[in-house]
């Protein structure tokens, strides 16, 4: 392993942090946006065609609208990443949920978190997607079990025919795993949130990623940042 790729602990606090919020906003804009995700494109695309070809116009729109702001935003946090700095994008998703909790307690919540939710998640998606030289999208539930299972049947390998298979680097198995058990943390969460009724649902992971912001800023001045 490169010397210049992150410790798997710091990477895992990384992904835990990341992984929560991810799984926290959509089960949020699932609720609060009627059956839209905010970061599920895929579930989003589905629903899209079957809402075009069930005759549900109104419904299908929506869903290119939401398609529309994650892609936006992640093409201008993908710029932000390259010609500044990735701490920016989580500054950014500070930004964005506090932006969430204002609009959600006005006469403009759900098209206020229309537009920011998906926008928040798309900045996470672009922002940080390589954890110890694991490539890993931290919205992305489906993607980081298929890298656990890639990383578990080249460790197999690994011992079957050392000749033809190398070794995984450290943390290619329990990086996605816990991105995962972070997500389903996320949405359990928010989950129990919904059910207390709490006044001020995206305030709590502000602190999260202030921590955040600053453990990628002073890595990044240091030049021990793989991202």
């Amino acid at each position: 392993m490169s010397s210049s790729l992150l410790p798997v602990s710091v990477s895992a606090r990384r992904v835990l942090i990341l992984g929560l919020v991810a799984g926290y906003v959509d089960a949020l804009s699932f609720v609060d946006l009627g059956g839209v995700f905010a970061g599920a494109m895929t579930g989003n695309t589905t629903h899209m065609g079957a809402s075009f070809i069930s005759g549900s116009w109104q419904h299908g729109l929506i869903l290119v609208g939401v398609l529309g702001v994650f892609f936006l935003a992640a093409i201008l946090s993908g710029l932000m990443r390259l010609l500044w700095s990735p701490a920016y994008g989580v500054m950014v998703m500070t930004i964005f949920m506090v932006l969430a909790q204002i609009v959600h307690g006005s006469s403009l919540r759900y098209w206020g978190e229309f537009l920011v939710l998906p926008a928040l998640l798309a900045v996470q998606g672009e922002t940080i997607a390589k954890f110890s030289g694991t490539p890993m999208p931290t919205i992305v539930v489906t993607t980081n079990l298929l890298k656990a299972a890639s990383g578990i049947a080249e460790w197999v390998a690994s011992y079957l025919a050392p000749d033809r298979n190398t070794r995984p680097v450290a943390g290619s198995i329990f990086l996605p795993l816990l991105s995962w058990a972070a997500f389903l943390a996320g949405v359990m969460a928010a989950a129990t949130g919904l059910v207390l009724h709490g006044s001020f649902p995206f305030l709590w992971p502000v602190p999260f990623l202030v921590f955040l912001y600053r453990d990628i800023w002073k890595r990044e001045c240091a030049g021990q940042d793989d991202n």
